[in-house]
């Protein structure tokens, strides 16, 4: 695995896997997309990831998203189980597109998971998902 900048995912990989976390606005308000970016960069690494990816705040008018793209679906599928994403039907540019809430539950459900073991060991290799809500 290999994180990329957005722009040279979007280059090389223009119709990625997007799986994406929407801020509840008081979150984004209160800056919290930095954090909660840090926290998805941390899940990806213990995923153990085959493929690139890459990791941006995107700003719409519903909201803000912390979007992680991948190139692999295997890669894609394996994020979004961990998450509990949702496939949202409109794919649009994107080869596949998931979302889940990040909100406060999902972020510490994550944190918790992720201090349970060692970064390497956080997602059993049998691909069962952490315990998110």
């Amino acid at each position: 695995m290999s994180e990329a900048s957005w722009q040279t995912m979007m280059r090389e990989f223009p119709a990625a896997h997007v799986v994406t976390g929407l801020l509840p606005r008081e979150d984004a308000a209160v800056g919290l997309a930095e954090g909660r970016s840090s926290l998805l960069r941390r899940l990806t690494g213990t995923l153990c990831l085959s493929g690139k990816y890459a990791i941006a705040e995107i700003v719409e008018r519903d909201g803000t998203h912390i979007q992680c793209a991948l190139a692999s679906a295997s890669d894609a599928d394996q994020l979004a189980e961990a998450v509990g994403a949702s496939d949202i039907g409109c794919h649009s540019c994107w080869a596949s597109r998931r979302r889940f809430l990040f909100d406060d539950a999902a972020a510490k459900a994550m944190e918790q998971a992720l201090g349970r073991r060692a970064p390497a060991e956080a997602i059993p290799p049998s691909g069962k998902p952490l315990a998110l809500p």
